[in-house]
């Protein structure tokens, strides 16, 4: 078979299969959503996974009993926060990890116990950058608490103009150069807003992978594979979009559990198929070498494949 005839009867599965209107993915009680993955109970999350109990979430993984947060990853009890990471009861943080017990604050780090901060590290008991002891901050705080939002976030717009604002963000990274936003990593290159990921490259919004290069929104172990977006739990295989629990395939769509297989689209729990068709297992094993042979040896042009 051809490249192109591999590709021409490629588009035609992806035109003559249903295209899911939203993919919510092993999921429970998890309603108004797109993009969700092995969650519960969640309203109007999208591109969110292995979450519970929240409302409006985006883009978040790991997250429990949180309202209105964006970009956040192992967190519980939040509200209102964008680029959290391991947080716990935090209101109006942006671009920290690791604080808990907190109210309005930016570029906070292993804190807890403080409100309206920004910049600190190894902090507690501070209000506005002012250190106070325990005492005086629990009685002081009480009338912080009582502030309007409006009111001390624009306290906190004022004292966020005394500090610099940094190129990039990270923390306890290995070798982990020319990215933002990379959080417990290990010699990975050009990635942005990744946790927990080893020997990766230009990977977006991914966590917990290995071995992997060029992915997006993708979760869960997705190791040695290549060209993945939306999908979860997909080893060695590449230009996999929407599908979840895949190995040792190429160019899937909207799959689950396939193993084996070349240009299918809409299987569950399939092995040995080649454009939706069931081989053999020596059958596969004739075709799927020359197949594989011509696409490495071509410049193929996925774009030209319209879903």
């Amino acid at each position: 078979m051809t490249t192109k005839g591999f590709f021409q009867e490629f588009q035609r599965l992806l035109y003559s299969q249903p295209k899911p209107e939203t993919l919510v993915t092993s999921c429970e009680n998890c309603f108004y959503g797109d993009h969700v993955f092995n969650s519960k109970n969640l309203t109007y999350c999208f591109d969110t996974s292995a979450s519970s109990d929240s409302l409006y979430l985006f883009d978040c993984h790991l997250v429990v009993g949180s309202l209105d947060c964006d970009y956040t990853v192992e967190a519980e009890s939040c509200y209102e926060s964008v680029d959290l990471y391991k947080c716990f009861n935090c209101y109006y943080i942006e671009s920290s990890d690791n604080v808990r017990d907190a109210m309005y604050g930016y570029e906070l780090s292993n804190c807890h116990d403080v409100f309206g901060c920004v910049n600190l590290k190894n902090k507690s008991y501070c209000i506005f950058n002012r250190q106070f002891s325990k005492e005086e901050y629990e009685e002081k705080i009480k009338k912080y608490k009582a502030l309007p939002p409006e009111k001390a976030l624009a306290m906190l717009e004022e004292l966020k103009l005394r500090f610099p604002i940094t190129q990039s963000e990270a923390a306890r990274n290995v070798n982990s150069s020319y990215g933002n936003k990379v959080y417990d990593s290990k010699n990975c290159y050009l990635c942005f807003d990744i946790g927990r990921c080893e020997e990766c490259s230009y990977l977006y919004d991914c966590a917990d992978n290995k071995h992997s290069m060029d992915m997006a929104y993708s979760y869960q172990s997705c190791d040695n594979s290549y060209q993945i977006i939306d999908s979860i739990q997909i080893y060695n295989s590449s230009y996999i979009l929407n599908s979840q629990n895949c190995q040792d395939s190429s160019y899937l769509f909207n799959c689950k559990g396939v193993k084996n297989s070349l240009g299918c689209v809409g299987l569950q729990y399939k092995e040995y198929c080649i454009l939706n068709r069931q081989l053999s297992k020596e059958d596969y094993e004739k075709i799927a070498p020359s197949i594989k042979k011509v696409f490495s040896e071509t410049d193929i042009n996925w774009s030209n494949l319209v879903v």
